[in-house]
């Protein structure tokens, strides 16, 4: 069987693509070492006594039954969003921040939820910072 000089590049292509295929298709798949520790995953299964040595004390607690809920804030300075060399700051628009809630149930944190400042932004650097001396280096 004799092939035309013009389906060789096609050819060659063909193989490429077959070869490369397994590559791109295991690159999208997360496996647990290629994902990001978050503070959130760090912090569920933790006890009231480990979260607050890393953390530090909450702005709120409050407590119902076995339930524990603690409380935490963080914003964005007065100076975020300012130019330096300026005189003067200029805080352009809403100053950023966040609330995380932590839900312990027998001594154990259950749930971490965000809430953002404002409520638009969908950014959780804020969050994260509150809990940064808790997730492993």
């Amino acid at each position: 069987m004799r092939r035309n000089c013009r389906d060789a590049p096609a050819l060659v292509l063909l193989t490429l693509l077959l070869a490369l295929t397994p590559a791109a298709i295991s690159s999208c798949i997360e496996t647990p070492s290629s994902r990001l520790v978050t503070a959130k995953d760090t912090l569920l299964g933790k006890s009231e006594s480990e979260v607050v040595a890393c953390a530090g004390a909450p702005r709120t607690a409050s407590s119902q039954d076995r339930v524990k809920v603690l409380t935490y804030q963080k914003s964005s300075g007065p100076l975020e969003g300012s130019f330096p060399g300026i005189k003067g700051s200029r805080p352009e628009g809403a100053r950023h921040g966040c609330t995380a809630t932590l839900t312990l149930q027998d001594d154990r944190v259950i749930q971490v939820q965000y809430r953002t400042t404002p409520d638009s932004s969908d950014l959780h650097e804020h969050c994260e910072e509150i809990f940064r001396c808790c997730v492993p280096q």
